[in-house]
């Protein structure tokens, strides 16, 4: 169906705020996880994605992070360094860490937001090394504080 611009555009302002409050509602029945990065004073607080649908989903439609926030994609097994993420439908610049079986960053790859309506217009930021795990944060963050490759990232023990 091709609307005219005036309908897309009646589209888009009904669902807009639906969209956001749903982003939100998906943001907060995530489980979370604290984690802690070897030298890093900060305890990062994550979402966990650790599903299909969690996973494809991501960030996607969230306005901002909140500086020590971000999202942690689990995976069972390694994968291949030619699978990687893409920024569709996600509104915020990102950083993302690569991470090994044993939670090292072994690639970090700054990312920005496609502004595409085709999905396959928007770029696919794949690290070309192996990986288990992903770590999304708000752009910049890693070299703000001076995270580097080889830096181990862990769940925090609790201080129980």
């Amino acid at each position: 169906m091709n609307l005219p611009f005036f309908a897309r555009w009646a589209v888009v302002m009904v669902t807009a705020p639906w969209l956001a409050m749903a982003a939100a509602s998906y943001a907060s029945s995530l489980p979370q996880v604290s984690l802690c990065i070897a030298g890093h004073p900060a305890v990062i607080t994550a979402e966990v994605a650790a599903t299909d649908a969690a996973r494809a989903r991501g960030l996607m439609m969230r306005e901002s992070l909140e500086e020590h926030q971000g999202m942690w994609f689990r995976y069972n097994s390694e994968r291949s360094g030619d699978n990687g993420f893409w920024m569709y439908n996600t509104w915020i610049p990102l950083d993302i860490a690569y991470l090994d079986s044993q939670q090292r960053i072994v690639k970090i790859i700054q990312m920005q937001p496609c502004d595409s309506i085709d999905p396959t217009r928007c770029p696919v930021y794949a690290p070309k090394v192996p990986y288990q795990h992903a770590l999304e944060m708000n752009l910049g963050y890693f070299s703000q504080y001076n995270i580097a490759l080889g830096t181990h990232v862990t769940e925090c023990k609790s201080q129980e």
